[in-house]
């Protein structure tokens, strides 16, 4: 069974946070060199990206409260204006790509996506499937999604991969998750990587961790180690969160896994 690796890359990487609508193109050409590097001597390997929206998406989505749904007269106007901002900075991610000759082909979650009270309905595997199979890159992005409860609510770029992992390990060996952000992984309280995550240690850690630094409607670090403990305890898929700020870190991710400093989440 052919292998899968599903890399994240996380808002706080590729636009600065602190700056609304702020984009980092050499980081994300970076980036786009590394995984081109990695895939050029990966075997019997396909790859998935996903990427946040960082300072594009969460500064609009945190303005309108576009995660609480259809909630007031201007619910409409924040879908549609977080929308056409979340398109903004793929296209970015998009063409940085391209530029470096990664043939890579873009999915808004909105397509192939539908949930109801924020948890998966339906879900529209068939054009991801084929773009794999031609040998493309897809590449998915956080994003609103519609809601047969709230009307619509937003999809983080975990959550997108993560539903991408789990229906896709029935075709692929899943390989692993890599989440790139600005971080060598989750820090304990002395500010030290912590080196695995599991069920075990999880409430421990759960104290010691808080929100994002910045504006963050989906839930920061928290919510990325809950969804990828989830997909450890129940599909036995572990994630790599490693430091997308230090040159060769997510090169040597996607070969080597652990061996870079991060953390893993896993059984």
């Amino acid at each position: 069974m052919r292998k899968l690796i599903l890399i994240k890359l996380g808002g706080s990487v590729i636009t600065d946070k602190a700056k609304p609508f702020t984009a980092r193109p050499l980081v994300i050409k970076r980036l786009a060199l590394e995984i081109k590097k990695a895939k050029n001597l990966l075997k019997n390997t396909s790859l998935i990206i996903g990427h946040g929206s960082g300072s594009f998406g969460h500064t609009l989505a945190s303005k309108y409260q576009t995660q609480m749904g259809l909630i007031n007269k201007n619910s409409t106007k924040g879908l549609c204006q977080v929308s056409n901002i979340a398109v903004e900075i793929n296209r970015i991610v998009l063409k940085e790509f391209l530029g470096v000759g990664i043939n890579v082909f873009s999915f808004s979650p909105v397509s192939y996506i539908y949930s109801s009270s924020d948890k998966l309905e339906d879900v529209f595997l068939e054009p991801i499937k084929k773009a794999l199979e031609l040998g493309l890159i897809p590449l998915v992005y956080g994003d609103v999604i519609f809601d047969a409860k709230k009307g619509f609510c937003i999809y983080s770029g975990e959550k997108t991969l993560d539903v991408l992992a789990v229906k896709l390990s029935k075709y692929y060996k899943i390989d692993k998750i890599i989440m790139v952000g600005d971080t060598d992984g989750v820090y304990d309280a002395a500010g030290k990587t912590i080196r695995k995550i599991s069920p075990r240690n999880f409430p421990q850690v759960k104290k010691i961790l808080g929100g994002s630094k910045s504006i963050d409607v989906t839930g920061g670090m928290l919510h990325k180690v809950e969804e990828s403990l989830k997909l450890a305890r129940k599909y036995r898929i572990s994630t790599l969160i490693v430091n997308g700020g230090k040159k060769g870190n997510l090169f040597k991710s996607i070969l080597l896994g652990k061996e870079v400093k991060s953390t893993e989440v896993a059984i």
